[in-house]
């Protein structure tokens, strides 16, 4: 737990996720895959997927009161 307290744990995970997320290599592609969607549309939506995760766990692990349940 105290790598998900780590600022540095989470600006390497949003920065690989961004560098991630420049897809460069997949401009040109136009073949169908699922539900005849071209690859980078499906490709895109498995990073926001990801993306929504690691805002929750960077919400729920970094970004806390310390005196959470303290009146």
């Amino acid at each position: 737990m105290k790598l998900l307290k780590n600022r540095w744990f989470w600006f390497l995970g949003f920065g690989v996720l961004f560098a991630l997320s420049i897809d460069l290599w997949a401009w040109s592609w136009t073949e169908p895959t699922f539900f005849g969607l071209p690859y980078i549309i499906v490709y895109i939506a498995i990073l926001e997927a990801i993306l929504f995760v690691m805002f929750w766990a960077f919400i729920r692990f970094y970004w806390t009161d310390e005196k959470e349940g303290k009146p």
